[in-house]
């Protein structure tokens, strides 16, 4: 991550929070997890920011959450609201010292590369239980051209996608609604929940985002499969 864009998170902080704590389909994601999970679980909340709204719920349901992000003003906050620990850290080059009964990356995977992504979740999931879930937020690229050259070769993903946020292009990656689905799926992840909707965030800066949110499941302790396509061979 290049310095003006750590600049830019820790400059956002608060305001982010304010805009878009109360996304009741962000809300409803969590609240759907935690039916996976018992009190006591382990989780692993990759790209937390100010842990509002998604570590905080974890917490209060009971879950002994780890936060990371890469503003260290987003990671002052997140350690007064949620009892834990809470890290400056890039999920580019994260390394897990525990392992988890469930990762969150909620929108965390904006600003990356696909071969990025790729190898960083690869090595998260290896930090995670038998019957651990996964859950992932994502502004889908459905509504991408087909012929943008952004694309991949498979069409299962655009990156360096210039997206509207807080007012200004932001490059992004991004899957569509499958594509996300079957990335998490060729690990051997089974998918539990899939929703797609439509959050106004609380900022006039701000334009009317198209949301998924996913929870996957591992299989029991089945080994982990490295997820396609593949960055090198783009398939």
């Amino acid at each position: 991550m290049t310095t003006e864009e750590h600049d830019m998170w820790d400059g956002l902080n608060i305001e982010y929070e304010h805009a878009y704590r109360d996304n009741p389909f962000k809300k409803a994601m969590v609240s759907h997890a935690v039916t996976h999970l018992t009190s006591g679980s382990r989780i692993l909340d990759v790209g937390c920011g100010t842990a509002v709204p998604v570590s905080q719920m974890l917490a209060e349901a009971g879950m002994k959450v780890t936060g990371t992000d890469v503003a260290p003003k987003m990671v002052e906050h997140a350690r007064r609201r949620v009892e834990g620990n809470s890290e400056v850290a890039d999920m580019a080059n994260y390394a897990p010292k525990d392992s988890y009964d469930a990762i969150f990356i909620i929108y965390s995977q904006l600003r990356l590369q696909y071969s990025t992504f790729h190898g960083a979740i690869w090595g998260l999931m290896q930090s995670l239980r038998p019957n651990g879930i996964l859950a992932i937020g994502q502004s889908p690229a459905d509504e991408v051209p087909k012929d943008d050259s952004a694309w991949d070769v498979t069409h299962t993903y655009v990156e360096g996608y210039n997206l509207p946020y807080w007012g200004e292009p932001f490059t992004t990656l991004m899957f569509t609604r499958e594509g996300q689905r079957k990335f998490l799926e060729s690990m051997g992840l089974d998918v539990v929940y899939d929703t797609l909707d439509i959050f106004q965030p609380d900022n006039r800066k701000c334009h009317p985002e198209h949301q998924q949110y996913i929870i996957t499941r591992r299989k029991g302790d089945q080994a982990v499969k490295e997820p396609l396509p593949s960055p090198e061979k783009g398939a």
